[in-house]
C-alpha cells in the first residue's frame, strides 16, 4: 500500500494498492475528520495519466510484424523489450494480453498475426 498526500492544503490522502499477482485496485481518496482524527472514504481518486511504460497491443503486433510471419516466444518478448524499453515481465504480460484478445495467435510454439 502507498499513502500519498495530493495537496498539502487539503485533509485528503490517496491510498493506492499494488499486488504482485493481481491487477491493481483503483486508488481511493480518504478524508481526515479533524474532530476524531479518523479517516473516512471519500470516493475513488481520479485516474492518473499513463506513465508511457505500458506496452500496448499495437506494440506487440508491430514487434511481431518486424520479426516476420512466425516468431518464437523468446524472440517476440525480446523484440518487444527492445522496442518499448520495458521489463521482461511487462513484455510477458503484453504477449499474454494480446493472445487473450486475439490480436496475435499462438500455434505450435510460434506466434503469428491472426488470419
Amino acid at each position: 500500500m502507498l499513502l500519498t498526500r495530493p495537496s498539502p492544503q487539503l485533509n485528503t490522502v490517496e491510498l493506492r494498492f499494488q499486488f504482485r499477482y493481481a491487477p491493481p485496485q483503483p486508488p481511493r481518496l480518504l478524508n481526515l475528520d479533524p474532530d476524531s482524527l479518523w479517516f473516512f472514504a471519500s470516493g475513488q481518486a481520479p485516474a492518473a495519466e499513463s506513465s508511457g511504460h505500458k506496452v500496448e497491443n499495437a506494440d506487440v503486433t508491430a514487434a511481431l510484424t518486424a520479426i516476420g510471419p512466425l516468431a518464437r516466444y523468446n524472440e517476440l518478448r525480446h523484440r518487444i523489450m527492445s522496442l518499448t524499453h520495458c521489463s521482461k515481465r511487462t513484455a510477458q504480460l503484453a504477449i499474454a494480453e494480446a493472445c487473450r484478445i486475439q490480436s496475435i495467435v499462438q500455434e505450435d510454439g510460434h506466434y503469428r498475426l491472426p488470419l
